[in-house]
């Protein structure tokens, strides 16, 4: 028997069609991969046997097949002819041309070879019909086709044709590792690069039919970013979840392969391979059970698996099916998403957003992008698809890197197995082993699932084992009335701890004169405090340290002190923790506190929190009622049992100091090219901070920086997946962009431009 197309569906593939498309397909869909095509256009000797002779399959037969297996469904495409060695493709290329409606959204690629003359093929790219190039790798001149390399058949003249046009080259790659080639990773790094118009559609999930290709492949391809792929002909769930897992919903095209779509198999992985299984040629020699269906329909099963399994929205398969498409063809609109988001945010969420540090008037209310659509390792991805390569860090809370995989691994499984119960979770007692371990000085511990509320459970049982109120502090330590109450009586009390001249609003009065500050390194300063106390210190609550170390013994002297009035020593680790040593700067410092708290980045951007103390601290607070539901949910504990257990296997804290100390001394021969902003560089090597003498400028380097690709503020964060060459791209960037600040009028700022002043 030979291959035939499908073009009635019998009640198995009825079955699996709606299973396929039901409540899955939307009602509009882009085909990104499809061919239109004339028999006649074959050399003699090459035309397929399920093809008739002498038959147009055109846009009216497209469409029949659509109706068949997208019922219902308004399909639009992308298309080009039929690939075959020493065909016509003068002939196909017109006959695609023919079919192809400009009034609608579909458009054509040109079939190409590389000995085809290159005017000719820029001359039909102008057209308005073709917008972009199909190479082949039966066009090379090469023994054995199937181990072609990119430039034997889309050289780079090629490249330069779509790059000069914006357009769009849809490629198939090959050789015997596909996307994992070396060889094919290459070509496509460098000359992505040089065409970054250029925009690249890998067929096949990069001709990941064997599916382990995607999961090792696509990695390489993230910071590529005028490179996505589309679905055609893959059956294999495996590789649309690596897709989506990797690359992200926003490039991953549906793509039908019509004709391939209407032929019955499947394509499985083998080994190194895989092998395409047709029933009406192979199926006498292999135990089939049940029956095959097109390879369209199974393409379609094995893509909503992947999507159910990695939580596709609604929005995120009207991009996958179409949406996705449209911006390939389509120019970007100048109306951003993120700053109109923002704004629409305002009206209906106090504030914007719950975090005062993630609010756009702090950056630049202009083109802050305010919303990520992803973020992975030093990437993040606006509402727009535009990718920054991040140095703010999640405001401190990311330092493996966002969605680091081991972290995440742990909290699928969590989740998978159940994130919330009446039982406990027993990672919450693995966890506390942990934390003890690294804290040989503590007996107990207790949860929370945020900093400021940890740093509020730490004041509460501080004060339960003092029998006393008062609080003496140095540093910002959240939201909590026990801390706002500092500006009861004096509202300039948190100057230099949190923002100048913030008003206690909501914060009862009387708590007036139970928290008072006291400045980092001046012993007048934290004795004043005590005095302002007089016998009611419950608790000295203080950061180890910001953009200073201690001088002259001064951490122990306030610890002697704050024993000696017996209260309790509370160290604020929630942004030093993890970044400025390990466990956290106590140990760099060698002291030892009573109580120590953490959060940020414990936990890798999932909400967690810890309090640690000594077991008579912690045992006072026991009568004291402290309980919350979600401080036992599973996903904050195991989150960070994975978190701690990288950093501390793979020295991340060392790392992140040593690339930091280098940053630091970048940011410091910047600031000296351009002496009239009068940028003072301060914070710890690996969270270093800018200051400019006119705020005005802050949100200018923003903006420049936005337009060079680098997310970043006056706060900056080193993590994990940071490297030399990134930062080093991003000190030149910063050059580039202060030389332009400082060539610019600023007017005086207004509001508060440099965000928090903390401990500087």
């Amino acid at each position: 028997m030979s291959l035939k197309l499908v073009t009635e569906l019998n009640d198995t593939d009825l079955k699996l069609l709606h299973r396929a498309i039901d409540d899955f397909v939307p009602s509009k869909v882009f085909d990104a991969h499809t061919h239109l095509f004339h028999s006649r256009h074959f050399a003699e000797g090459k035309r397929p046997v399920f093809l008739d002779k002498d038959r147009g399959y055109g846009m009216a037969d497209f469409q029949a097949a659509m109706k068949l297996w997208m019922p219902g469904r308004e399909v639009e495409g992308l298309f080009f002819g039929y690939p075959s060695a020493d065909n016509d493709r003068v002939g196909e290329n017109a006959w695609v041309q023919s079919q192809i409606d400009v009034s609608t959204n579909s458009r054509a690629l040109v079939l190409t070879a590389p000995t085809d003359d290159p005017a000719e093929v820029r001359r039909l790219m102008s057209t308005g019909v073709f917008i972009g190039i199909k190479p082949y790798r039966l066009y090379a001149d090469v023994p054995d086709t199937k181990e072609a390399e990119i430039e034997s058949f889309a050289p780079e003249w090629m490249w330069k044709a779509c790059h000069d046009h914006n357009g769009i080259m849809m490629l198939h790659i090959m050789l015997a590792d596909g996307i994992t080639d070396p060889r094919n990773l290459e070509a496509l790094r460098r000359l992505c690069r040089r065409y970054p118009r250029c925009k690249l559609v890998l067929a096949h999930v990069a001709r990941s039919f064997n599916y382990s290709h995607a999961r090792e492949g696509l990695h390489h391809l993230v910071d590529l970013d005028n490179v996505v792929v589309d679905t055609s002909a893959v059956t294999q769930a495996g590789a649309f979840r690596a897709a989506i897992e990797i690359l992200g919903p926003k490039r991953v095209l549906w793509g039908s392969d019509y004709m391939v779509s209407e032929l019955r198999g499947s394509c499985i992985t083998q080994g190194d391979g895989f092998t395409w299984i047709h029933p009406e040629i192979t199926g006498d020699k292999l135990t089939i059970f049940g029956q095959y269906t097109t390879v369209g329909i199974e393409s379609l099963l094995c893509l909503r698996e992947a999507c159910e399994d990695t939580g596709m929205t609604q929005g995120d398969l009207e991009d996958i099916f179409r949406e996705n498409a449209l911006r390939l063809l389509k120019p970007a609109s100048d109306v951003k998403a993120g700053p109109k988001l923002w704004e629409e945010a305002k009206t209906k969420i106090s504030c914007g957003t719950g975090l005062l540090s993630k609010r756009a008037h702090l950056f630049d209310p202009q083109t802050w992008p305010s919303y990520f659509s992803r973020a992975k390792g030093a990437n993040i991805w606006d509402l727009d698809g535009k990718r920054y390569i991040d140095f703010t860090g999640g405001v401190g809370a990311i330092l493996l890197g966002h969605a680091d995989d081991e972290v995440n691994a742990a909290v699928k499984r969590r989740v998978n197995l159940g994130s919330y119960a009446t039982l406990a979770s027993p990672d919450e007692v693995a966890l506390a082993d942990l934390l003890l371990d690294l804290h040989p000085w503590a007996g107990k511990v207790r949860y929370a699932r945020g900093g400021g509320e940890a740093l509020g459970l730490a004041v509460r049982i501080a004060r339960a084992a003092a029998g006393k109120s008062g609080i003496a502090f140095c540093g910002y330590h959240g939201w909590s009335d026990w801390y706002l109450a500092a500006n009861l009586s004096d509202d300039a009390a948190l100057d230099g701890h949190l923002l100048p001249g913030l008003q206690p609003l909501g914060v009862p009065r009387e708590l007036a004169g139970t928290a008072v500050p006291f400045r980092y390194n001046d012993p007048d300063s934290f004795k004043a405090a005590m005095q302002k106390l007089d016998g009611k210190l419950a608790a000295v609550v203080m950061e180890p340290m910001r953009s200073e170390f201690p001088r002259d013994g001064f951490m122990q002297h306030v610890i002697d002190a704050c024993h000696g009035a017996g209260a309790v020593f509370v160290l604020d680790e929630v942004t030093s923790g993890w970044r400025f040593g390990f466990p956290g700067a106590a140990s760099v410092l060698g002291i030892e506190p009573d109580i120590a708290v953490y959060a940020k980045a414990m936990s890798n951007g999932y909400p967690a929190g810890a309090i640690i103390g000594k077991n008579e601290v912690m045992a006072a607070a026991n009568n004291s009622f402290i309980s919350s539901s979600y401080w036992t949910d599973g996903v904050g504990t195991a989150a960070t049992l994975a978190c701690i257990g990288k950093m501390r296997r793979e020295g991340v804290q060392q790392h992140v100091w040593e690339l930091g100390g280098r940053l630091q001394a970048g940011l410091r021969d910047v600031a000296t090219r351009h002496p009239t902003l009068g940028i003072k560089i301060g914070g710890m090597p690996c969270a270093p901070s800018i200051a400019f003498a006119n705020p005005a400028a802050k949100p200018l380097m923003i903006r420049h920086m936005l337009q060079r690709g680098y997310l970043m503020s006056s706060q900056l964060y080193v993590t994990w997946p940071h490297t030399d060459a990134l930062v080093a791209g991003m000190l030149a960037a910063l050059d580039e962009s202060l030389a332009i600040v400082a060539q610019t009028p600023l007017e005086a700022a207004k509001g508060p431009q440099q965000g928090f002043a903390r401990l500087v």
